[in-house]
């Protein structure tokens, strides 16, 4: 999502109670992969995934699947994959906040991540999710991106400790993260972030490899000095304690922007081979934005925005034709930082696998939002439709057979019900009221009934979609809305919002839509 190889496909990681740990409440590894959308290789054959579009030929595919996220795929097999997992808003900031603290973005007013949480009136006092387990005896720790940046200072200005450190971690390591690269041919120069081209480190000097090497030394050794520290603040170590479990977190930047990666992992999707990334398919992306309603425009990229950028910038360097060259060469550079993110948390899964605890360790592996590459004319996140909200999530608690089957959970997931899933597994209460449902049951049985009716997420301000198990509802902040039947339309390519003979459905989902707001649950 290699050089390190995970050896959990040929080990079964459930082994059942069968020591006084394992009896015990469980160890949590949490590990966070920012701006990673449904990509996995495991998940490539769900219904409107877009590397369907990117590689039409099956066989194609199949092979790409298998070198894109490899760590991912094995995880997949010994774990609880949540197929249907959304975020609460397609945006880090707001995203991450809304997990870690249980409170929805609608509600906390952060839609943005101009700053620190807590300076929001509404989120000022609340119990983040290590800082409720730290007050239950765990010990919490950490390095990389959790919360909306990764570094903490638990000492200074609270404007200044973007990590919580003071709050949530007993130990937080200001670590580097991402890799260093060079813009290639079709970068737009002043695009900003925007950015995409063969990473020029190897990947032990990349700091995202360091963050994951550093946490599995941690893991390996029960405790570790972290060799590439960023800044003059905070703990340089972490050391776990032998009378307390503990919540450790990783967090992985990459593959969000900019895209840059080692130049190995490009060479494992050679732009060749993305025979759909083609003039015809580019010709449909624009096309579909002809249904869109008034404030659903703002947010393609048509007018103005990231694709635009590129697409612009591709017409400078050769013209019209090579316009689908630059889409090739962007989604080349995204694929290759995944496929790096997913060789950094091999190193992880790797040192647990050989620690003492990986018996009684439950693994968390999530993406905090979704990611367009070309649908809806948009590159970027910050959306309501369904490739900017679709998460990846994964659970593996090896103490229970049935959570290691790796049968898929269709069910509907949000990442806010991490909260309570993690509380119930830990044995330890919420602190309130809190918006999301424990997985557990879906855990204990992939047959299970669904935990919840819907998932709401929202971008910016008065911007909601309501995700049922069949429909896709989005509103708009001008009253405007698209709905999408997506058994039948997986991709959102046609709204039914303007077919009377859907009138009754919209009128039951925008109602489904104000009691979930006025009491999110």
């Amino acid at each position: 999502m290699l050089t390190i190889v995970v050896s959990i496909a040929s080990q079964c990681p459930c082994h059942g109670d069968t020591t006084e740990a394992s009896r015990g409440r469980p160890n949590i590894l949490f590990i966070a992969v920012d701006d990673l959308n449904d990509f996995s290789g495991f998940a490539s054959e769900e219904p409107g995934n877009f590397l369907q579009v990117i590689y039409p030929d099956p066989e194609v595919r199949r092979q790409v699947a298998g070198r894109l996220t490899p760590t991912l795929n094995r995880l997949a097999k010994q774990s609880s994959p949540f197929v249907r997992a959304y975020c609460a808003a397609a945006l880090c900031g707001p995203s991450r906040t809304s997990l870690m603290t249980g409170v929805a973005p609608h509600v906390s007013g952060y839609y943005l991540h101009d700053r620190h949480f807590r300076l929001y009136p509404t989120l000022s006092d609340v119990v983040t999710l290590p800082q409720q387990l730290r007050r239950h005896g765990y010990f919490t720790a950490g390095a990389g991106k959790i919360f909306h940046k990764a570094v903490g200072d638990r000492n200074g200005a609270l404007k200044d400790d973007w990590a919580d450190a003071r709050h949530s971690w007993d130990a937080w390591v200001n670590h580097a993260q991402g890799a260093a690269g060079k813009p290639g041919r079709f970068s737009p120069p002043n695009g900003g972030l925007m950015q995409f081209g063969r990473g020029h480190q190897p990947q032990q000097e990349t700091g995202d490899w360091k963050t994951a090497d550093f946490i599995a030394r941690v893991l390996e050794a029960g405790s570790a000095t972290a060799t590439a520290a960023r800044g003059r603040l905070g703990e340089r170590r972490i050391a776990l304690p032998s009378d307390q479990p503990f919540f450790l977190a990783a967090g992985l930047f990459r593959p969000h922007l900019p895209f840059y990666a080692p130049g190995e992992f490009f060479d494992r999707f050679p732009t060749t081979e993305m025979t759909g990334l083609n003039s015809d398919n580019l010709r449909t992306i624009v096309d579909d934005l002809k249904d869109l309603p008034p404030g659903a425009e703002r947010f393609t990229d048509y007018r103005g925005g990231k694709f635009r950028m590129i697409m612009d910038h591709a017409k400078t360097v050769g013209g019209p034709s090579v316009e689908t060259q630059a889409w090739k060469a962007l989604v080349q550079s995204y694929l290759a930082c995944v496929s790096f993110a997913d060789s950094c948390l091999g190193r992880i899964l790797d040192g647990l696998q050989k620690s003492e605890y990986a018996d009684n360790t439950v693994v968390v592996v999530w993406s905090d939002h979704g990611y367009h590459l070309g649908p809806k004319y948009h590159v970027a996140k910050q959306a309501v439709w369904e490739k900017a909200n679709r998460v990846l999530l994964v659970i593996r608690d090896p103490r229970n057979p049935d959570a290691c089957d790796g049968t898929p959970r269709r069910q509907l997931a949000s990442l806010n019900d991490l909260y309570p899933t993690i509380c119930e597994l830990t044995d330890v209460p919420l602190p309130g009221p809190k918006v999301g449902h424990s997985l557990v049951p879906l855990l204990n049985s992939a047959d299970a009934d669904p935990v919840r009716n819907e998932v709401v997420f929202t971008y910016m301000k008065g911007n909601h979609g309501l995700r049922t198990a069949r429909h896709a509802f989005l509103r708009y902040q001008d009253g405007t809305t698209e709905l999408y039947d997506m058994d039948a339309d997986p991709r959102q390519l046609s709204s039914l919002a303007g077919d009377a003979s859907y009138a009754e459905l919209k009128a039951s989902l925008n109602q489904q839509l104000d009691v979930w707001l006025n009491d999110p649950h």
